[in-house]
């Protein structure tokens, strides 16, 4: 196939007719020239989703605030598009400064609020620069789809902040950061690097990564985050930080603490050497598409003291996903299908308002009837539900309420085996953790009951009387437990029938719980 070289805007304007007289996807890849795999990452993905890819190559001299830095960018176009040549791009867009910047140009983008912090303040007027340029190539090649990289993040959110407020009708895709085997992000500026600044350079990486580990370990407060992040940098005499930040990944603000998908930004110079990496946090073992679709969905932080749910949330749902303890179980289907971890980040952005855990079978009679999948259309069991705890929908119950269930796998008898029960324990224990301010549980029918007493109070034989004698007075009962799981260190329990198994049910609990309720 051949790659043909454009070099002046009529004829990328032509170039672009045809294409759109062959009524076929175009995409545009935009690139500062000397490439390198991370750029080639971009193309090949491209080159996957579309029928025709043009690369831009172009030094775009209205985002480098330093004249030297501009004359210094590397620049070798015949290598450039003999590499192009090798992966068969369609098409290289290669213009001279004076077709994209005329005399008498004076339009730009303000690209707002976004492009204030981080590269920002250290390169005022960058993004102003950068979102001319990205317009202007948007503008004159019309494309379907348009390829950024992660290793640029807040650039990539700022054209996306652009795309969406001017309504410009194409479709972005970021990649994920292509790495050397040490570690350091691949860059055009890498080439500048001498041997010893090269070595050096690593440290930028080992920095995120130390702050990763930490995370996974279970430290998400920022601050601690950033003092240990930062004594790793402190380690390399021929680096010199530039800014080091713990963001949330769509307003580009400091988090004091870090959630799933919140993004760790660095820059710094090694030796005259300006260079940029980030990290998104996530669950172990995530990948790194899944990784960016956790930052570019996550929802910004509206309440400073709100316990957001996390990596420790992605986790626990890992591991439920992953549980084969009851497999040698021929009434228990595995894998589980629905259960609560799942919804927490979509119906409970601050688990501080947790109060109260209701505790029965649900999912597991009927996992596409789970309360939590059509929580507007409530089955059976769901109206039931919320008539027992007092109250009228869904949005009032999740205002102080979660429901899980005594068992996550699906089974197809209503007898549970007690093994299984005891199995699933401990990912209820997990759950439980989960809600620093719960007050009480409400368990519902006998084998939660006998779950929660054997399994999670550790009571044995006559320790457990059988709910149907301690439900007869009055159809529920409660009691307060020590429950060393939970900060307070006491729990309240409310035992009741469940609501649609069996003849008996218990009357509105509501009264008990309406302190509970906002």
């Amino acid at each position: 196939m051949h790659t043909r070289l454009i070099t002046s805007v009529p004829d990328l304007q032509s170039y672009v007719r045809e294409w759109r007289a062959r009524g076929r996807s175009l995409a545009l890849v935009p690139t500062m020239g000397a490439l390198h795999e991370g750029q080639q990452s971009l193309i090949l993905r491209a080159k996957q989703q579309c029928d025709a890819v043009l690369v831009s190559i172009f030094v775009n001299p209205t985002q480098f605030n330093s004249g030297e830095d501009f004359a210094n960018y590397p620049r070798d176009l015949q290598k450039d598009a003999d590499a192009l040549r090798a992966l068969n791009v369609d098409g290289v867009f290669a213009p001279s400064q004076e077709d994209l910047y005329p005399p008498g140009f004076n339009t730009f983008v303000e690209p707002g609020k976004l492009a204030t912090p981080l590269e920002g303040a250290t390169r005022p007027g960058h993004f102003r620069g950068v979102t001319t340029i990205v317009l202007k190539l948007f503008n004159l090649v019309q494309p379907d789809v348009a390829y950024f990289g992660q290793k640029d993040f807040q650039q990539a959110q700022i054209i996306r902040r652009m795309v969406e407020d001017l309504n410009l009708n194409v479709r972005l895709v970021i990649c994920p950061i292509v790495r050397e085997a040490d570690g350091l992000a691949l860059s055009s500026r890498n080439a500048l690097l001498s041997r010893e600044a090269r070595q050096a350079a690593t440290v930028l990486h080992r920095c995120l990564r130390r702050g990763e580990t930490l995370v996974q370990a279970g430290e998400v407060q920022a601050k601690n985050l950033l003092k240990a992040m930062q004594e790793v940098v402190g380690q390399e005499p021929l680096v010199a930080l530039d800014y080091l930040a713990l963001v949330d990944p769509l307003q580009l603000e400091p988090v004091e603490r870090v959630s799933a998908g919140t993004v760790a930004l660095i820059a710094a110079r090694v030796g005259p050497v300006r260079l940029i990496d980030n990290l998104i946090f996530g669950p172990p073992g995530a990948s790194p598409d899944l990784l960016l679709q956790l930052a570019f969905s996550a929802r910004p932080v509206i309440d400073a003291g709100a316990r957001i749910p996390g990596m420790e949330i992605e986790a626990l749902c890992r591991r439920i996903e992953t549980c084969r303890d009851c497999a040698a179980m021929s009434s228990v289907m595995i894998p589980p299908r629905e259960f609560l971890a799942k919804y927490l980040k979509r119906d409970y952005p601050d688990l501080n308002r947790v109060r109260v855990m209701v505790i029965g079978r649900d999912s597991p009679m009927h996992p596409d009837h789970y309360l939590y999948q059509h929580p507007d259309s409530p089955t059976r069991f769901g109206t039931a539900l919320f008539a027992l705890l007092g109250v009228q929908h869904f949005q009032d119950f999740k205002k102080a309420f979660v429901l899980t269930d005594a068992l996550r796998c699906h089974v197809q008898s209503e007898h549970v085996p007690p093994k299984a029960l005891t199995n699933c324990a401990r990912h209820l224990r997990e759950e439980l953790k989960q809600f620093p301010n719960l007050h009480t549980v409400v368990i519902l029918g006998e084998d939660a009951y006998q779950q929660f007493h054997r399994d999670l109070l550790e009571r044995k034989g006559d320790e457990i009387k059988p709910l149907e004698e301690i439900l007869k007075p009055q159809g529920w009962a409660e009691e307060d437990v020590p429950f060393p799981l939970l900060p307070t260190g006491t729990l309240h329990v409310i035992y009741c029938y469940h609501p649609t198994m069996g003849y008996k049910h218990s009357p509105s609990t509501a009264a008990a719980l309406t302190p509970l309720v906002p």
